[in-house]
């Protein structure tokens, strides 16, 4: 079985391949946060088996499948001290968007790792930093 979300429109006809192994089809009332992809979706269709990327691609179907993905949280305040700790771990299709924020006295860094081996490599540069 293979689970496609659609996160760019309901699933309706002509918004899928056409294949004779569909299994299910489900559209949510509104557009909601899947965490098997980590995206919001605004529902999804199964297939006995997966389609290929470019079929996928075509309709702008996004495969689920869980990742484990690592979050490391630094800081840089104005004089220079850095701080970094690995901050979350979740399971997702997708890897999150690495983030930045200017607070008045330091900037936050969110970066997400496929291992927790980087993850720790970045946490153990920050030490030394």
């Amino acid at each position: 079985m293979a689970r496609y979300y659609s996160t760019q429109r309901p699933v309706m006809p002509g918004g899928f391949p056409r294949k004779t192994d569909v299994v299910e089809i489900k559209n949510f009332y509104v557009k909601t946060f899947c965490e098997e992809i980590g995206k919001e979706a605004w529902g999804y269709i199964e297939y006995q088996a997966e389609l290929t990327k470019e079929e996928a691609d075509a309709y702008e179907l996004t495969l689920g499948g869980m990742k484990t993905y690592y979050c490391v949280t630094s800081s840089v305040d104005d004089k220079g001290k850095v701080r970094a700790a690995i901050t979350n771990v979740i399971d997702a299709a997708c890897k999150p968007e690495n983030s930045f924020k200017s607070l008045k006295h330091k900037d936050i860094y969110t970066d997400w790792f496929e291992s927790r081996e980087e993850a720790e490599k970045l946490v153990e540069e920050a030490k030394t930093a």
